[in-house]
């Protein structure tokens, strides 16, 4: 948890303080020559005295200690008169390490809109207690984009950008900027990195930006990247470079990349926007062999990024296409068959959004249609009324779907038809011409033969309840496990074919009392679990679990005072717009207070509502690799959350209060999937509920 110093220059001396879990190697071996650093940059020029304005300094370092890098935020300013009628100052530093800014928002909007900043100190030097990092990422949440205040400092948003491209050590005139502002414009450029470097995360890269508002003559020049001047500073002689522009006149290159140029004016003007589809896929159907491209095309800012799903036959999403996150789809030498695709499209706004499925029916290549010399009748037709109706089964994602079915029938009906139109042919001509031969026959027995050939061509039996029109559902037949699975009748012999199962199925008896399920904030039909061994086989729906209201699928149990649970998430499935992880909550209201540490498609998210009623806050950092553990702990009302990949070295995310009640709280295991008809799949195990540690 971040560390705190703050010094004045009355005679009552240095008040510093830690907080949360700082190591104890951390605070022997660090505190005294990191204290001894930071009083080295606790001063401040008393402008009044020499007829300039009085004004607190923001600044943003990074500090060496032994080898151990900080990044320290320090607010100095005026403290007015001590008792001994000499002019008083107070600087307050926040230090943090490279793992904590990883959580926290950008430098500027700490030093603007954190409420913690001291601009007094009249009691006696002591630790400073109970400071985590719960009231910095509560702040996280703060957009600085669209780029106001450029726009109405320097005629346009995007001259916010002109601030990334200055050269280091670069300084600029700020005499007709408040403190407020130049920290407004300071925030709004590091938050256009989000779509200048799209390679980082920007709350990340933006700590390595170093700034002062307002240079000193103390200061160490090579300390700051951006050096704010104040003319009625003796400092500005000093460190004013020949080039030093006024803040208001910083200008943006020229783009070379049309694109790129489009969605950083956009990103700058009117800032983030959830993506929407301007262009749908769709559907397509082409020859076995052949190739097919699908298309689509979504707009929003940042620009949105895609990722390609194939689809069940119930258009859920099942597995991604690997390598396929462009906008057009190429498939290549398809084989006969019927599938479906989607594709999602995410710019960090909102969950994405996903397109319409669309369907691709391959069919098999046609057979040229031979003409016979002797007798002027198709030789097909004629193969086709000796021959028995075969029936095709299209290869499909899923041997039971309707296109399958549609085939089947198909076939039937033609089959009927041909051989009807065929007896009915014979058994005219042979009526009304009973001398005479069969056009191509040599005597009366061909006659015979035609009207046996016509009347012995039927189709195989067709299933029970099945009709030549194709049918919304397939054929059934009872397999020997007991499960339904479609039927097809060849020569007499009956051979079941099983149809796939669903993943999970719905058999909550089978979990052990007291775990129940319940759905939060949703009525759906899609959620269920499953007991498998030890492992809990969980599928969800819910549109998510965040601000001041839950949608998602809870598996939970009650329990009383302070407990520490683990597990382990082993499998997912149906990463976009989810969460899988484990809750402690106060009762099954919606707006119920909570802590959740789990997993999205590309973060580990830790979230809290401290309260029932309010918004929740969260933090985030890179998903590791499957399996991962996951651990919430409470003691009294203190809850704090971690994760591991072995089960050993923990990761913490984070440490809060919860209102939460002392009995019948509930643990369990919570999913969502973004979407109140789409559900998503997670496997837990290593489940273990155990007293606190302390």
């Amino acid at each position: 948890m971040p560390q705190q110093l703050i010094y004045t220059s009355a005679p009552r001396g240095i008040v510093a303080g830690r907080s949360g879990y700082c190591t104890v190697a951390r605070s022997a071996k660090m505190r005294e020559p990191l204290m001894l650093q930071l009083e080295r940059f606790s001063y401040y020029q008393h402008l009044s005295l020499t007829g300039g304005q009085e004004r607190p300094i923001y600044s943003c370092r990074i500090v060496d200690i032994r080898g151990t890098r900080f990044h320290v935020l320090s607010r100095i300013q005026d403290s007015g008169l001590d008792f001994t009628g000499r002019t008083n100052f107070i600087a307050h530093h926040l230090v943090f390490t490279p793992e904590e800014i990883r959580q926290i928002p950008t430098p500027p909007v700490i030093l603007r809109e954190w409420p913690g900043w001291v601009k007094s100190w009249t009691k006696e030097p002591q630790m400073l207690e109970n400071e985590d990092l719960a009231e910095f990422t509560a702040l996280a949440g703060r957009s600085n984009v669209p780029a106001q205040t450029w726009q109405r400092v320097a005629d346009d948003a995007v001259n916010g950008y002109g601030l990334l491209e200055a050269r280091v050590g670069a300084s600029f005139c700020v005499d007709n900027q408040a403190d407020e502002t130049v920290l407004d414009l300071i925030a709004e450029s590091l938050e256009l990195l989000e779509v200048r470097d799209t390679r980082r995360d920007f709350r990340t890269a933006a700590w390595n930006y170093t700034f002062t508002t307002s240079m000193q003559e103390q200061d160490n020049p090579a300390d700051f990247r951006w050096r704010c001047i104040h003319s009625d500073n003796l400092a500005a002689s000093r460190f004013a470079t020949p080039n030093c522009l006024e803040i208001a006149k910083v200008r943006a290159s020229p783009w070379t990349d049309k694109e790129k140029e489009k969605e950083e004016t956009a990103f700058a003007r009117t800032g983030r926007q959830q993506p929407s589809f301007v262009e749908q896929p769709k559907n397509q159907s082409v020859k076995e062999g052949d190739d097919a491209t699908f298309a689509a095309k979504a707009v929003g800012i940042p620009i949105p990024k895609y990722q390609w799903y194939e689809c069940d036959r119930n258009e859920n999403e099942k597995n991604p296409i690997v390598g396929q996150t462009s906008p057009i789809l190429v498939l290549k030498n398809l084989k006969q068959g019927t599938t479906r695709y989607a594709v999602w499209a995410t710019n960090g706004v909102g969950n994405g959004c996903r397109s319409i499925s669309v369907k691709l029916e391959v069919e098999p290549p046609k057979k040229p249609l031979t003409i016979s010399k002797q007798d002027g009748i198709s030789s097909g037709l004629s193969q086709a009324a000796t021959q028995k109706p075969k029936v095709v089964v299209w290869e499909d994602s899923d041997p039971n779907s309707s296109d399958s079915q549609e085939s089947n029938s198909f076939w039937w009906l033609v089959a009927i038809i041909v051989s009807l139109a065929i007896a009915g042919g014979a058994w005219w001509w042979i009526k009304h011409h009973p001398s005479k031969q069969m056009p191509g026959s040599n005597n009366s027995k061909d006659q015979v033969a035609a009207v046996s050939i016509a009347a012995s061509v039927k189709p195989a039996p067709m299933p029970t309840g099945t009709s030549a029109i194709s049918s919304d559902q397939p054929p059934q037949t009872q397999l020997p496990n007991g499960k339904a699975g479609s039927s097809e009748t060849n020569s007499g012999t009956a051979k079941a074919v099983a149809p796939r199962q669903p993943l999970v199925q719905d058999d909550i008896a089978q979990l052990p009392p007291p775990w129940t399920k319940k759905t939060i904030g949703v009525n759906d039909s899609k959620s269920s679990v499953v007991l498998d061994g030890d492992k809990y086989v969980v599928t969800g729906c819910g549109e998510n679990i965040y601000a001041k209201s839950d949608s998602f699928f809870f598996v939970d149990r009650s329990v009383s005072n302070s407990v520490e649970f683990v597990v382990r998430l082993s499998s997912k499935k149906n990463e976009v717009g989810s969460r899988r992880g484990i809750m402690m909550r106060g009762s099954e209201n919606a707006d119920a207070p909570f802590v959740f540490i789990g997993l999205s498609q590309q973060f580990i998210f830790w979230m809290q509502r401290p309260a029932a009623g309010i918004n929740c806050s969260f933090a985030i950092l890179p998903a590791p690799q499957l399996p991962v553990f996951f651990k919430l702990a409470r003691q009294a009302k203190t809850f704090s959350g971690a994760f591991s990949t072995d089960g050993v070295n923990w990761t913490g995310m984070g440490t809060n209060e919860i209102v939460m009640p002392d009995q019948n709280y509930f643990v369990g295991f919570a999913v969502c999937s973004g979407k109140n008809n789409v559900a998503v799949h997670a496997e837990f195990d290593k489940v273990t509920i155990t007293a606190a540690k302390q």
